[in-house]
């Protein structure tokens, strides 16, 4: 059944702040094959329901939903553009912003850890020094 995840990743290739950008990401499946790959004993369904219990899916597809929503908003942007009035300049501007806000967090760097996971931290500025 988990012969299906089998791709040309580099995996096994340390990451750093240069390669981050080179490894797959977004799928709890992708997480859950790597946990399996090097724990072949470990069932991939409680891998799951470890990701799914601890918000990996949840922010996983928000994230998705925060992209669709930032080209949504740049289309109304695009059309608010084009015949804007007094009325709608305020709210033009604030979308703008809204826009800005979202996509800056949609690209934000991804060699980074929550600001309070004070463990997953250490780990990154461990990595970095090696």
């Amino acid at each position: 059944m988990w012969k299906i995840f089998k791709c040309k990743t580099r995996r096994s290739e340390k990451c750093t702040p240069k390669n981050i950008w080179n490894f797959a990401q977004n799928k709890p499946t992708l997480i859950v094959r790597d946990i399996t790959e090097r724990y072949p004993e470990v069932d991939p369904m409680f891998v799951y329901e470890v990701l799914l219990k601890r918000g990996v899916f949840k922010w996983l597809s928000v994230r998705r939903d925060l992209i669709k929503l930032k080209n949504t908003w740049q289309s109304q942007v695009a059309e608010l553009n084009r015949k804007k009035t007094k009325e709608e300049k305020g709210f033009y501007k604030a979308l703008i912003m809204c826009r800005k806000q979202v996509r800056d967090l949609c690209h934000s760097e991804r060699f980074r850890a929550p600001d309070f996971d004070r463990h997953a931290k250490e780990y990154l500025f461990k990595i970095m020094e090696d």
